[in-house]
């Protein structure tokens, strides 16, 4: 595996994107920390299969047709879910997004105009990394204040942003570590009401 961002560089890449961090995190009301986080771990993790697989839906080869894509490592799919969930809240809407209404997950249409979306536009790409972060905190932890959350609640988010799971995984843990590494505070506590 040929990683292609060195820590450093990693840190570098997410400075860059401080500006656009803040706006998405005031909007959204999910921590920069828990958003750099995420950055962290997906983009140091990025490697040749990561660029291989985008290559592969862009063109549609090997029946390919999503891949996690872009500095948040999100699948269409996963986004257009994301997408409804912030819709259904009233946190978001498609149109606010320049996106359009009805979209759904089934459709390999919908996925791959998202997935592309998602893969030319970074700002975009973090938004809706952000919006699964707040679908992933409300399935896993039941919700979505993030200044409500127990470390076990992060932890349990984090850990479904990545992965089908309520519980507690690897991931959870490493990007919970980071969230502290940036700032990131939660309540003290062993568990968050289910």
């Amino acid at each position: 595996m040929i990683r292609l961002y060195s820590p450093a560089r990693t840190e570098k890449v997410i400075r860059g994107m401080d500006g656009m961090i803040a706006r998405v995190s005031s909007d959204y009301g999910v921590p920069a920390a828990a958003i750099r986080a995420v950055l962290y771990r997906e983009i140091k993790e990025i490697d040749l299969m990561d660029l291989a697989a985008d290559a592969a839906v862009r063109i549609g080869v090997f029946g390919r047709r999503d891949s996690s894509t872009g500095y948040m490592q999100i699948f269409g799919r996963v986004a257009v879910r994301a997408m409804q969930f912030a819709e259904a809240r009233g946190i978001e809407t498609p149109a606010g997004l320049g996106m359009p209404e009805g979209m759904d997950p089934a459709s390999d249409a919908d996925v791959r105009r998202m997935w592309l979306r998602l893969n030319r536009d970074r700002e975009f790409n973090l938004r809706m990394g952000t919006l699964n972060l707040l679908a992933a905190a409300d399935e896993a932890a039941r919700q979505t204040d993030f200044s409500r959350l127990s470390e076990d609640g992060m932890k349990r988010t984090f850990s479904r942003y990545n992965a089908n799971t309520t519980s507690v995984t690897r991931y959870g843990e490493e990007v919970f570590g980071y969230f502290l590494k940036y700032g990131g505070i939660c309540l003290e506590g062993d568990k968050d009401e289910l």
